[in-house]
């Protein structure tokens, strides 16, 4: 499926759209290669509520061991354009909910 549907391919560009998407005041910074990202908040508790707004809306997502300010975001390879446009929506609805 990798190779047939050319989705490794299409990877750089899928990340690249997250990152375009998700500008907010409460968004520090978005990085990350490819599909595997964080996006870093101020701190850990603005992010566990914003995790936990979204769960609720239903994009899932959780929280570094390492950097317990950065929320990770990892989808599946198979994610379309329009899925990412809809994640991200409701990571920023999630903020504006709760930061």
């Amino acid at each position: 499926v990798l190779q047939e549907e050319d989705l490794i391919a299409q990877v750089a560009a899928k990340g690249q759209r997250f990152k375009e998407k998700l500008r907010h005041p409460a968004i520090h910074q978005v990085r990350g290669v490819g599909l595997l990202l964080a996006a870093q908040m101020e701190s850990f508790e603005v992010m566990k509520r914003v995790i936990d707004r979204a769960i609720e809306l239903g994009v899932v997502t959780d929280w570094f061991l390492f950097c317990d300010d950065a929320m990770r975001i990892a989808p599946p390879l198979t994610i379309g354009m329009e899925e990412i446009d809809w994640a991200c929506g409701v990571i920023l609805r999630a903020i504006e909910e709760v930061a």
